[in-house]
């Protein structure tokens, strides 16, 4: 009898794509025959426990053959009815991925009890715990970092994929040297999308998630490019743009980030250039439209500056400052439109990238989508968590409509409290 996954996701085929030549020093084999494996503990030794979710668990692994090590991604399959889809989208993306700031899927098996997707392991630990163990840091590090990211982001954009959980906890240095790649991870919530098609389900990491997706009127690839905004922002100061107010209420972040409602506060932002403000800038646009694309991003002058005066100093305190939530920067959103409107950062143009815009009341995404303004209402909506990753993150948020309700209720309302 043919193994339950194969009959769901189909026979792994061999990956092949022009990147392949290139990466056949550094990636680790990909999946090899035309079936998925049943005898991962007979190929493998199991290791320290990597990440923890709500359907699986990940640990390290060392391969029998070779001694080689990667991380393994153990799915219980008795948890998998509600997310078969999840699990099979995942599994479809990263079976087509070959990139050097991309995890790679290496080998699928499957016995009666789980799942194990054994891919990479990258061993260089988080972006953030990176940066603040380092003796300094300085904006032209977090450009070639930011560079790292967008080239791993462009690659998917031009897969037609998007990954839609983009944080700085899922992205891992492959190695502990200075020069070892950035690379991005955990594709949970990732998904192929058609030419001209739009996704409807609300899902992402609440500071780091686009307005499109909370209006839940469709969105795509863009929502990244709106996450690589934040991620920078947090690079350069060690805290999140948008805010929720004294009591911190998912509602209140919700409401910031729909009204794209952010400063760059004098007290971290004084010695940042303007170029990285900029950059920024083209990233945290409420129109999806009019947001930088990845490779037009890649064009920034910023991510070529010689800004090499230490920074992390204001970056720790910013980080400690945003873990205690004794932040300086007070979001009351009467007093941020007026600051925002006062501030004026020189725009530094270059090819193809449209200018910065302000906050539209309505986008035109095609024939028949409209974003609606922010203050329509929408059906309240279930929230499911699931938070699995090579490495610790916050929560996850993904919505689903199965329930069914006449009551309608702002969006920024229909979301768990941390």
């Amino acid at each position: 009898m043919r193994k339950w996954f194969e009959k769901t996701f189909g026979a792994a085929e061999p990956q092949h794509n022009h990147h392949q030549q290139q990466q056949q020093q550094r990636q680790p084999p990909r999946i090899r025959g035309g079936r998925f494996e049943s005898t991962f503990e007979q190929q493998y030794f199991v290791g320290r426990q990597l990440g923890v979710g709500t359907f699986a668990v990940v640990k390290e692994c060392t391969r029998k053959s070779d001694s080689s090590k990667f991380a393994v991604k153990i799915i219980d399959k008795s948890q998998l009815t509600p997310t078969l889809s999840t699990l099979r989208t995942e599994v479809d993306v990263l079976k087509r991925i070959t990139h050097p700031n991309i995890i790679s899927l290496c080998e699928c098996f499957e016995n009666d009890r789980n799942v194990y997707l054994v891919t990479q392991l990258a061993t260089g630990g988080e972006l953030f715990d990176r940066i603040l163990n380092k003796g300094s840091f300085s904006e032209q590090d977090a450009s070639r970092l930011v560079m790292m990211l967008l080239r791993g982001v462009a690659y998917l954009h031009r897969e037609n994929i998007a990954h839609r959980d983009l944080k700085p906890e899922n992205l891992l240095f492959s190695g502990p040297d200075d020069d070892a790649d950035l690379m991005i991870t955990d594709f949970g919530l990732s998904k192929i999308i058609p030419d001209g098609a739009f996704l409807q389900t609300a899902c992402g990491t609440p500071h780091y998630v686009a307005p499109e997706i909370l209006r839940q009127n469709g969105h795509g690839k863009p929502v990244d490019m709106w996450a690589v905004g934040v991620i920078t922002y947090v690079l350069l100061c060690g805290y999140t743009p948008f805010y929720g107010g004294e009591s911190q209420s998912n509602a209140g972040l919700f409401q910031a980030i729909l009204e794209c409602n952010y400063l760059f506060d004098d007290e971290y932002w004084a010695h940042i250039s303007p170029a990285a403000k900029d950059f920024i800038q083209h990233l945290l646009v409420l129109d999806p439209a009019k947001r930088a694309t990845a490779d037009m991003a890649l064009q920034h002058p910023w991510l070529q500056t010689r800004e090499t005066a230490d920074i992390l100093p204001d970056l720790k305190k910013g980080f400690n400052a945003k873990r205690t939530f004794k932040r300086a920067f007070i979001a009351i959103s009467s007093i941020n439109r007026a600051a925002k409107a006062a501030q004026s950062t020189q725009s530094l143009s270059f090819h193809s990238l449209p200018p910065a815009a302000e906050s539209p009341t309505s986008t035109d995404l095609g024939p028949s989508t409209t974003i609606q303004p922010i203050s329509a209402s929408v059906p309240a909506e279930t929230f499911i968590v699931d938070s699995t990753t090579i490495a610790a993150t916050p929560t996850t948020i993904t919505t689903t409509t199965t329930t069914t309700t006449t009551t309608t209720t702002p969006v920024v309302v229909a979301a768990l409290n941390p």
